[in-house]
């Protein structure tokens, strides 16, 4: 179940991602920082491609479930950056507070479907 809703998460941040690059690109405003915004692009693109191609697995090697779940934790920092950012900020952007959220809810989904305790003897 929490795998299921993590693909759909998963699939949400890259929707998300492509819409604001997008938007960026095309609408040019005038305190855009694209250098910023296209390396965090970047790193949301990658985790959540990472994340999803361990879901795709039965039995992800044990180093991807590790940078997958080191990904997740970065997440959660980048959401609470970015929602207290918004709310702490002059200007309010009601896409930074929404995908702040969705990568909070990506990460602690990760973190769950990845890191949880096997019984002794159960490798993977």
């Amino acid at each position: 179940m929490v795998k299921n809703v993590l693909a759909v998460v998963c699939s949400g941040t890259l929707i998300a991602t492509g819409y604001l690059t997008l938007s960026l690109l095309v609408l040019n405003p005038p305190r855009a920082n694209f250098q910023a915004w296209l390396a965090l692009a970047a790193v949301l693109v990658v985790q959540s491609v990472a994340t999803m191609a361990a879901l795709a697995m039965p039995r992800p090697p044990a180093a991807l479930r590790t940078a997958v779940a080191v990904g997740a934790i970065a997440f959660v920092l980048i959401a609470v950056w970015r929602v207290r950012a918004t709310l702490a900020g002059t200007h309010f952007e009601g896409y930074n507070l929404l995908l702040g959220a969705m990568l909070a809810v990506q990460g602690v989904l990760t973190i769950a479907a990845f890191l949880r305790r096997r019984p002794l003897g159960i490798a993977g």
